[in-house]
């Protein structure tokens, strides 16, 4: 449908977008950057070897007539940014519900 930009649009309104409307709390999430910063990390390590693992067994493939083309270290950058995306995007609600809940009960 939009050829080399599938991919990356997707992203953009289903990852991007939600992060963005994350921003509201950014105070709490400023407070726990350092949580957010290392479970991204992990996430970037662990994403990688379980998607590099997976395209060379043949678990699943991506089509080039769906991503951009830049690849790095044996995934394209679309996946680079879906493993950051949803891991802020699943830690930062996360924070926000907890903090939320913390301050509710004071």
């Amino acid at each position: 449908m939009f050829s080399h930009y599938t991919y990356l649009i997707w992203l953009v309104i289903f990852i991007g977008l939600p992060l963005v409307a994350l921003l509201r709390w950014r105070a709490f999430l400023w407070k726990q950057r350092r949580a957010l910063a290392l479970a991204t990390f992990g996430a970037l390590v662990g994403g990688w070897a379980w998607d590099v693992i997976a395209v060379r067994f043949g678990a699943w493939y991506y089509d080039p007539k769906h991503i951009f083309g830049l690849w790095y270290f044996g995934l394209p950058i679309e996946e680079w940014l879906w493993i950051v995306g949803t891991t802020l995007f699943f830690s930062a609600l996360t924070v926000i519900l907890v903090e939320r809940k913390v301050n509710s009960d004071k």
